[in-house]
C-alpha cells in the first residue's frame, strides 16, 4: 500500500511541472503625453498574452481561462518556441497614473502606470498584480494539474515614437534593444522608432512582490 501511494505521490510531482509564459505589449509616446494632459484617463494598449500548451485536448479549457483572466481576449492562434507549443492571444493592457483608482479595482495581472516625477518629467514603469497571479495559478493548477510561477514567465514592451518630433527619455534596470541599461541612460527616440524594451528578472521580481517599479521617465 505504500508503495502504491508513493508511486501516486511521485506523479502527481512530475504532472506539476511549470508552465512558462509571456505578455508583450505595445506603448505609444503619444499616450504618455494625453496621460500627462488628463491624468485621471485610462488608456488601453495593444497586449499579446503567450500561455505553454498543455496538450490539443486541453486547448479550449486554456482559451477559456485566458478569456477569463485577460482582457478583452481574442484571435487566438497556435505557435511553437524551442519544441514547445504557446496558446496566443491578443489582449488590452491598461495605461494610467498609478494612483487611479479604477486601475486598482480592474486587477489586470499587468498595468503601464506612470507618475509625474518633476513638472517637466513623467515617470513611466509597470506593475504585477500578484492577487491576479495566484488566482491564475490555482485555476491552473485544479484543471491542468500543472504549476505556474512567475520566475518562467518573461515581459516586455515595444515603446514606439507615434510623434512628429524627437523625444527624450532615461532608461534604467531594463534592456533596451538588447541593451542592459543598469544606470540611468538618456536615449533620444526618432520619430516612428520602435524601442524595444525588455525585463530583467530583478525587475520582474521586485514588481510581482511589491507592486509599482517604474524604469523610464520622459522629458515633457
Amino acid at each position: 500500500m505504500k508503495k502504491k501511494a508513493g508511486i501516486v505521490a511521485i506523479g502527481i510531482v512530475l504532472l506539476l511541472v511549470a508552465c512558462s509564459g509571456s505578455i508583450s505589449s505595445e506603448l505609444y509616446i503619444r499616450d504618455l503625453l494625453d496621460l500627462a494632459a488628463s491624468p485621471n484617463q485610462v488608456f488601453y494598449t495593444q497586449g499579446t498574452v503567450s500561455v505553454e500548451s498543455f496538450g490539443s485536448d486541453s486547448n479550449e479549457d486554456l482559451k477559456e481561462m485566458i478569456v477569463t483572466w485577460f482582457r478583452d481576449a481574442q484571435n487566438f492562434r497556435e505557435t511553437t518556441i524551442d519544441f514547445s507549443t504557446y496558446l496566443v492571444a491578443d489582449i488590452k493592457i491598461p495605461i494610467a497614473y498609478a494612483d487611479n483608482e479604477l486601475l486598482k479595482k480592474e486587477q489586470d495581472l499587468l498595468s503601464i502606470v506612470v507618475k509625474k516625477d518633476k513638472l517637466r518629467e513623467l515617470e513611466f514603469g509597470i506593475r504585477l498584480d500578484k492577487n491576479v497571479f495566484a488566482k491564475i495559478q490555482e485555476h491552473v493548477r485544479e484543471m491542468f494539474y500543472q504549476d505556474l510561477s512567475i520566475s518562467d514567465w518573461t515581459f516586455s514592451i515595444d515603446l514606439k515614437n507615434d510623434t512628429r518630433n524627437a523625444q527624450s527619455m532615461t532608461l534604467q534596470t531594463i534592456y533596451a534593444n538588447d541593451e542592459p541599461l543598469l544606470y540611468p541612460k538618456t536615449i533620444t527616440v526618432k520619430e516612428r522608432e520602435t524601442v524595444k524594451l525588455s525585463f530583467p528578472d530583478i525587475l520582474r521580481d521586485y514588481s510581482y512582490l511589491y507592486g509599482d517599479v517604474f524604469f523610464g521617465t520622459l522629458a515633457l
